[in-house]
């Protein structure tokens, strides 16, 4: 009965130290998963796209709002619509050749997102890197960014370049 004791503790002290092992390769493996769970995630472009759509739908209702005017409002811009035709038509030929501008990019592989803020500010992209970083961080996009060549427009909005960097 001794000689099956002092197997059993041989055995129980052998196990702990597989157990704990288990368990900790068990943690590292749950928080790199955490840390590195946008690099799976399948909805992310989803959240951007949802994003892009929203903020589109609320530039829409602004328009709505400031194109509701009254009567006396309506002849004024009559008046004024003959005067403006000549400015309209050289305004939407200057917004055609905006929208026509297209900035070639490269993005090296292995580039971090404040690296590639960089770029894209030398580039005339965006205005300000850390914006562009708190931004990706905030869509949980930061591993998602993609390395190579691209073609973005010059009026793209934050949200459409990080699109874009992740497809």
């Amino acid at each position: 009965m001794k000689d099956f004791i002092e197997k059993l503790k041989d055995i129980i002290y052998d196990g702990i130290d597989y157990i704990i092992m288990a368990l900790v390769i068990a943690a590292v493996v749950l928080v790199i998963n955490w840390r590195l769970g946008g690099l799976f995630a399948k909805d992310a472009t989803d959240i951007i796209a949802d994003n892009t759509h929203e903020i589109i739908e609320e530039n829409n209702d602004n328009d709505d709002i400031d194109e509701s005017s009254t009567n006396g409002e309506q002849v004024l811009e009559k008046d004024s619509e003959t005067a403006q035709d000549e400015e309209t038509d050289e305004n939407q030929k200057d917004d055609i050749n905006k929208e026509e501008e297209v900035v070639h990019i490269n993005i090296p592989p292995g580039s971090l997102p404040a690296k590639i803020g960089d770029i894209l500010v030398e580039s005339g992209l965006i205005q300000d890197r850390n914006e562009f970083v708190n931004k990706v961080v905030e869509l949980r996009m930061e591993t998602r960014l993609k390395s190579g060549e691209y073609e973005i427009a010059k009026n793209s909005s934050l949200e459409e370049i990080i699109q874009v960097l992740t497809k």
